[in-house]
Parts: C-alpha cells; structure tokens; sequence
C-alpha cells in the first residue's frame, strides 16, 4: 500500500471535491469515456455511481509518473488548511481527457485533470499536519503542496503510526496491478510477523486484491450469501499463527469469509468443514436461543473454498480448532 497526498485547497479543487467526491458520478454518465473493454468489469464493480479525481500532467509530466506509480489498493489523504481531512481508497485508475474535460472542463491554458483514479472507502478524518510530518518523519514547518505518491516502505510506516485502516470497497485492478501483487506476495520476506501488524495488513491487502479484485459483491465462503465486499474479510483456513511463510501466502489456504458472524464462528471453532466440504459442528452449543438457530442453518452446506488443494488445511482446523463449551 502507498499512501497518496493530494492538496484541495484552490478554488478548482474544492469544487471538484463537492461535484465528484461528495455528489458520486453516476456509471451512466461516464461510461462511454472509459475504454470499451473494460464497461463489464466497470459495472459489476460500481454497478450505480462512484467517486472520481483527477490530476493534470503537470510541468514535465511529473504527476503524470507519479500517478502511474499508483495502483488500485493505495490510500489517498486530501490536504487542504493545514490539515488531512479527508480519505478514500484508489479503486481504479485511467487516463482518459475526455472524461476529465465532461467533469471538470478545461484550466485557462487548456489543460485538463486527465489522469483519473476512482474512489472507495471515503471517510472524512481529521489529522493535523505536525502529526503527520511526525509519523512521515518531515521538518515540522512542512506543508503538502503538490500530488505526490509516498514509497509503500514509507507509507506502511506512516500508516501504521497514524491508525490508517485498509480500504474494504470494491478494487478494480488491471492485470498488470494483479501479477505485481503476487509478485509481491510471493516477494514477502520469512517471518511475517516480524513487524506486527504492518506485515499482517500487507499481506491481507494483497489476499483482498487477488481475491475480490473487480467486485462489488462476492459471496461468503460459509454462508454463500452475496454481500458488498466491504462485509468480507480474507481469513486464513489453518490459523495464521501456526502457518509457517508458504502456508501464510498458499491462495488454497485462505477464503473469504463475512463479518456478519460465519468469520468468528468458523476461527472460534464453532463450525468445521468435513472431508467432504460440508459444514459440521459437533460441539455443545451454549444455550443461548439465537445461537443454535444460526448454526444450524449453515450446517451441511457445502463449503465455497474447500478443494483437494484446502482440503489439507481444513483437516488441521478440524483436528486442532478451540474448545467452545
């Protein structure tokens, strides 16, 4: 994950931000400015409206190399009177002049915000900029003035000092996005843990992207419900913390599982999957009214991410999942 730095403080910016980040921009209207080839995926993963940015090539096309650095998954703060108020997640990315000119017109010297990203995950924060040039490491008299797009060494760390949560919306990433995140999950380096949670959230997001990557809905590997993907998270099937590196980053030993309860209920034991891939739980169930009933509907359903490949890991959540009584 990078984090991008984006100032809205001049009079275009804020009146971009209130027409395409807080008014979202219908899918309809914008549809025919986005390349032919990509409308199915753009609509399975924003099927009503989405927000939009965009930045101008800039002298030299700096921003342009930055913002081709960026990629779906990246966490973008806008700046603006001295502090990061607001965040979103890159959902999708493309250079395309036409759009930006329906969007937001033309600068008096015939430029355009043409190199466009789509947002998820907005949510208004408030972080001052000593806080920041704190955890960036910056002299305390810095100020963000331009687009820029931080090193993800740099970013993660940032990040982590200031409680910056992964984006859960949908990600519509290319193919070429995809093959560097399993270059990179593949890169990740022995010993995962090693750094705590910043290892950890790297290696989900990457899970997230190669998983739910171009959805706006998937279904629970447990329940089968469809759900926005904003309700699922990618669980490791054989507990994490017991996985030695290959079996952390095996695609075959995690799924998607939703918050909506089947993610607690399947780590704490309460379900497991027999060697057919059917849901079982075969331990006393506390005497609650709702819990039994919720356990029961998802017993002998057929598990979505069992396989000859998870079977293996399945076995060891089943011969070594805690006691619930």
């Amino acid at each position: 994950m990078q984090l991008v730095l984006q100032p809205c403080s001049d009079s275009d910016a804020r009146t971009h931000f209130v027409h395409t980040i807080e008014t979202p921009v219908p899918i309809s209207r914008i549809l025919r400015f986005l390349p032919q080839e990509t409308h199915a995926a753009i609509q399975q993963a924003f099927p009503d409206s989405v927000a939009i940015w965009g930045i101008t090539p800039g002298t030299n096309n700096v921003n342009a190399n930055k913002w081709r650095r960026m990629q779906p998954g990246d966490t973008v703060l806008l700046y603006r009177s001295k502090k990061l108020f607001f965040k979103a997640t890159v959902a999708y990315k493309v250079h395309a002049p036409d759009l930006a000119r329906e969007l937001w017109s033309t600068k008096a010297d015939g430029s355009t915000w043409e190199y466009v990203f789509f947002l998820t995950d907005l949510e208004p924060i408030d972080i001052d900029i000593e806080r920041f040039n704190l955890a960036a490491k910056y002299k305390s008299t810095n100020i963000i003035q331009g687009f820029n797009v931080l090193p993800t060494s740099q970013s993660e760390e940032i990040a982590q000092m200031l409680g910056l949560d992964d984006g859960v919306g949908p990600l519509l990433p290319s193919q070429f996005d995809l093959e560097k995140s399993r270059e990179t999950l593949r890169a990740l380096e022995e010993g995962t843990d090693a750094s705590g949670s910043a290892k950890r959230r790297k290696e989900q997001g990457l899970l997230r992207k190669l998983l739910l990557g171009g959805k706006s809905h998937a279904p629970c590997s447990i329940c089968g419900r469809q759900l926005p993907v904003s309700l699922l998270v990618i669980g490791h099937i054989r507990r994490r913390s017991s996985c030695n590196h290959v079996q952390r980053l095996d695609m075959n030993n995690v799924m998607p599982v939703c918050l909506l309860g089947c993610d607690a209920l399947f780590e704490n034991g309460y379900l497991h999957v027999d060697p057919t891939g059917h849901i079982r739980s075969d331990y006393r169930i506390p005497p609650q009214p709702e819990l039994p009933s919720i356990i029961n509907d998802l017993i002998d359903r057929a598990c979505a991410a069992w396989s000859t490949a998870s079977a293996p890991y399945f076995e060891w959540h089943r011969t070594h999942r805690r006691r619930v009584d």
